[in-house]
Parts: C-alpha cells; sequence; structure tokens
C-alpha cells in the first residue's frame, strides 16, 4: 500500500496536490517551496534526499522548462535532472507532466516506473482552458 508521497517543485496546482492528499491520511512531504506556502498537514523538507525516497513522486507541469532543472518558480534552490534521477528510491513511481524523452530515458535505466500525466487526454483538454487564459494575462 502506498502511504508516502513527496510532491516536489512546481506552480500551487503542486501546493493543491499536496494538501488534498494529506487530507485523505497520506503522509505527504514538499519540496520546493518557501516555508509559508506548505499547507496544514504536510510536511516541508529541505532535503531533495530524503524527498525521493517515498512511495510516489509527484513532480511538476512541466517537470523542466530547460532540460536541466526541475520547474521550481517558488524555491530559491535548484534541483537538477540528474540529481533527481541520481537519488530516486527505485521502487518509487513517479508522475509528472510533460516528462521529456531523455528523462525517461533515465528513469527507464534505473528501473524506475513514471508516468507522465499530461498523456492523459482528459487532463490534457482541462488544463489547456486556464493555461491558454493564464497565457493571455
Amino acid at each position: 500500500m502506498f502511504r508516502t508521497v513527496s510532491v516536489a517543485g512546481g506552480d500551487l496546482r503542486q501546493l493543491t496536490i499536496a494538501k488534498e492528499l494529506a487530507d485523505d491520511g497520506y503522509d505527504v512531504t514538499i519540496y520546493g517551496f518557501k516555508k509559508d506556502m506548505i499547507p496544514d498537514g504536510v510536511r516541508r523538507s529541505d532535503s531533495y534526499k530524503t524527498v525521493f525516497n517515498s512511495d510516489i513522486i509527484i513532480l511538476p507541469v512541466p517537470v523542466s522548462f530547460d532540460g536541466i532543472t526541475i520547474n521550481m518558480p517558488f524555491s530559491d534552490s535548484k534541483l537538477t535532472l540528474d540529481e533527481l534521477t541520481e537519488c530516486i528510491n527505485p521502487l518509487s513511481i513517479v508522475f509528472g507532466g510533460r516528462i521529456t524523452e531523455d528523462i525517461s530515458k533515465k528513469l527507464t535505466a534505473k528501473g524506475i516506473k513514471h508516468f507522465d500525466y499530461m498523456k492523459r487526454d482528459e487532463l490534457a483538454i482541462r488544463n489547456a482552458v486556464p493555461t491558454s487564459l493564464t497565457k493571455k494575462v
């Protein structure tokens, strides 16, 4: 049974999912956000190495903008994709949005199951509306 979830980087959607999962009884740790942003019931970690030992790891949409670092706009720290793939527990399951072929190859090489939730039509379509609205603002 999956009990521990780590949420790394991203935008306000990451905070929402962290809070929802904590409210549902999961042990949730978040990395890549400032202290004053962390929802009640969610732990914040200053070390990415401890975060990536969870049963489930939820990465942002997109996982990376530059192909080098994780998308973490609310953090003063940087986390590279290499650091991510080096320290993930091989038994973890990774979810992320727009996982590049390079990231996928690195995860596959380590035997880590991973899923790109933006490949699900129902999510991609529903995400298109708020994304297009934010780009116009």
